[in-house]
């Protein structure tokens, strides 16, 4: 049910993939850079609709030119660092809006762990509990959620982290 891949979110070929949002879901840098690069204006059009929200929670758009139908934005930052209860708070709202959805297939990038700065295996820790929390839970319709590491390395450490949690 969750699994870990290396490469490009924007290249997932399911249902909704979640950004590495700030609370004003102004695509920037990062995952949200690419996302709107590769996406469209469309996306950032929908999240100025949506935007600003509060830290630790999400929004969902829909996903542009990208190959998956939704992106939701996950804001484990915003104008004070990301912090272990909103990476959770976000990764879990983002689960939420998606079951709404009836999104079946969801990839997360490991959040607050590039432009935020927050320790990549620590993120990935307290996302990957709460996706179980969530997961054990929750009626939902998701099958299967992936975490994409951007590199071999960040996969690397990703796969430890989910085998160890």
């Amino acid at each position: 049910m969750i699994r870990v891949e290396k490469g490009d979110i924007t290249e997932f070929q399911g249902d909704a993939i979640v950004n590495a949002a700030n609370n004003h879901l102004i695509l920037g840098a990062g995952v949200a850079g690419a996302i709107a690069r590769k996406g469209g204006p469309s996306i950032q059009q929908e999240c100025d609709e949506h935007g600003p929200i509060r830290v630790g929670e999400a929004a969902i758009t829909g996903a542009g030119d990208l190959a998956a139908r939704y992106v939701i934005h996950a804001a484990a930052m915003g104008d004070e660092p990301a912090s272990r209860t909103s990476i959770e708070g976000s990764t879990r709202h983002s689960l939420q809006l998606a079951a709404q959805a009836g999104i079946k297939t969801i990839a997360f990038p490991i959040l607050a762990s590039g432009v935020a700065g927050f320790p990549l295996d620590e993120a990935a820790k307290i996302m990957i509990a709460a996706i179980r929390g969530y997961l054990a839970e929750a009626e939902t319709e998701i099958e299967e959620v992936v975490l994409y590491g951007y590199s071999e390395a960040d996969a690397g450490t990703v796969r430890y982290a989910l085998e160890r949690g």
